[in-house]
């Protein structure tokens, strides 16, 4: 499967007059990080879409909690792909007012990165 490569603000990549594509991993990864920036009910074509920003803008979040929300996220996203979370890279740091969110997607066709700020 093939989709459109997009930035950090969601807008397509072009490069010399041509839409860059993404796949496999790379489009998976890229398809969990827009779910995980959408707040749950934003989209109004889809309600189910993103998720619960109350569990992460808390004074005292609870990391496990976080965790298990971004899980249920990927898994809606790509567990029929057969994409998993690898929970060992799992890791938080507070910047400031930032919740940076590291983790790591493993799937068939590889592994990838994500950093996630909220």
């Amino acid at each position: 499967m093939k989709g459109f490569k997009l930035d950090q603000n969601g807008d397509v990549v072009m490069q010399n007059g041509d839409i860059e594509l993404v796949q496999d991993i790379e489009l998976i990864a890229q398809t969990v990080q827009h779910v995980i920036g959408t707040k749950l009910g934003e989209w109004f074509k889809d309600e189910n879409e993103g998720i619960d920003f109350y569990v992460i803008l808390t004074k005292n979040p609870n990391y496990e909690l976080i965790q298990d929300t971004i899980n249920t996220a990927v898994q809606l996203v790509a567990g029929n792909l057969g994409v998993e979370l690898e929970t060992d890279n799992f890791a938080f740091e507070v910047e400031g007012r930032n919740l940076n969110i590291t983790f790591t997607l493993k799937a068939m066709s590889g592994s990838t990165t994500l950093k996630v700020t909220l």
